[in-house]
């Protein structure tokens, strides 16, 4: 799980500072189908996605050792 800098639970939500690190032209995750915007969430990293992944500085197009399951990088339909 990737520690996040900014994390605080108010009134059941949770706010964090993933979207300082989210790279919306750089990342595999804007355009995967696996990929909830509104939540940041992937199935594969259920704790938190890695800052590489979400910065586009790494891609998920095989299977990673620090991820859940087998989900990879899929483009949306």
């Amino acid at each position: 799980m990737t520690k996040r800098l900014y994390t605080e639970k108010i009134q059941g939500s949770i706010l964090d500072d993933r979207h300082e690190v989210f790279n919306l032209y750089g990342s595999q995750c804007a355009v995967c189908k696996h990929f909830v915007m509104n939540d940041y969430y992937c199935p594969a990293y259920p704790y938190g996605i890695p800052d590489q992944l979400l910065d586009g500085s790494e891609k998920h197009n095989k299977l990673r050792p620090d991820q859940t399951g087998s989900t990879t990088f899929e483009p949306e339909d």
